[in-house]
């Protein structure tokens, strides 16, 4: 993770969080400047609870660990990478099958909307070119 400052400082933390209840009421918040908290973690003092999982019934007061769950619960469920067991290094790979599957997507689509561009064309193609300015009026 990238920081803004030297931690040691205290003036900027790395991102904003707002921590809100169940009725949508602001709690605490994890602000990207320390100074301008109404309800800092370190203020109200929140504790992070896990029910279910790995962590079950684990809970934590530390405000680093707080601020570290709180940041991760924003990008959605919080998992840890298993990666002794496949000997992964947590980069997502696709298979042949994967790229086959894209590349016939991604043509499809090129050819869907070509066809529509090109049909486009041949239908409008008189209005596209204009009128001749030096058509007479043909009676018949």
């Amino acid at each position: 993770m990238q920081q803004l400052c030297n931690p040691s400082t205290g003036n900027l933390e790395t991102f904003p969080v707002v921590l809100v209840d169940g009725d949508g009421i602001v709690r605490a918040d994890v602000p990207f400047r320390r100074a301008e908290s109404k309800y800092s973690v370190e203020q109200v003092g929140v504790i992070v609870e896990f029910c279910g999982g790995e962590l079950n019934g684990v809970s934590y007061s530390d405000p680093a660990i707080v601020k570290k769950y709180a940041r991760r619960a924003q990008l959605g469920e919080i998992f840890e990478l298993d990666r002794a067991t496949l000997k992964s290094d947590g980069v997502f790979r696709s298979s042949p099958r994967g790229w086959f599957t894209f590349g016939h997507a991604s043509f499809a689509l090129l050819f869907f909307f070509g066809h529509i561009w090109h049909g486009a064309r041949t239908l409008f193609r008189d209005v596209f070119a204009g009128i001749d300015p030096d058509l007479d009026a043909q009676h018949g």
